[in-house]
Formats: C-alpha cells, structure tokens, sequence
C-alpha cells in the first residue's frame, strides 16, 4: 500500500458523495424531531465532543446498545447518525450515541477512553 489516506477515503471513489454528508443529517435530524423520548446532549466528560444522545424506547427498556459513529475518526459526530437507532430502539432497546474528541487532537486510545467513559455514564 503507497497511499494509505487513499485508502480510507472510499467517498473519493464514489460519485456524488459529497452530498451524503449532508443527506445523512437531513435524514438524522428528521428523525431526531419525530422522537417521544429523545435526550441531547448528555455530558459523560468535560471535553467540547464530550457528550452523548439518548434515544429511548416505548415502554420498558430491554437494554442498552451503544452506537460509535464512524468518520475514520476525523469526522461527523452523533448527530449524524441518531436514526440508525431505529431498529434497537424500535425492538425495546435504549439506544446511546456518544461523541468523542476527534483525530489529530486526540489518539485512538484516548477515543476508546472516552467512548468507555460514555458506557459507564
């Protein structure tokens, strides 16, 4: 492998991509207006990234599931993706999105860290 940026940036290779970025906030904030329970911005540390979404389902949960969105750790954050939620949250599950301090400020093991802060939020 020579170019190893090239490798993680598939959007470059697909046509159009760059109007899915902001296709995917559309969708998520569409969602996010139609939920009964929706809980913003719920802060597990003190860093600017450093808060998470809750979406809950009808009735009692059955659990939580934890989505940590994607962006080769450089992009989006929660707010992106909340309607992926839908099938857990849909099945009685509580549904966590947590954001995080994104490359080059912090290390992958510094996300993981805080991504473990957020579950034990």
């Amino acid at each position: 492998m020579r170019d190893w940026d090239d490798a993680y940036a598939n959007s470059a290779h697909i046509p159009g991509s760059d109007k899915m970025p902001g296709q995917w906030a559309e969708r998520a904030g569409a969602y996010r207006a139609g939920l009964k329970d929706f809980r913003a911005d719920i802060a597990y540390g003190a860093g600017e990234r450093q808060r998470l979404d809750l979406i809950l389902p009808d009735g009692d949960s059955k659990g939580l599931v934890v989505f940590v969105h994607g962006g080769y750790w450089m992009r989006f954050d929660k707010s992106t993706w909340t309607d992926l939620a839908e099938g857990a949250r849909q099945h009685g599950w509580t549904v966590a999105l947590p954001s995080y301090t994104l490359t080059p400020a912090a290390r992958i093991s510094n996300i993981t860290a805080e991504i473990a802060a957020a579950i034990a939020k």
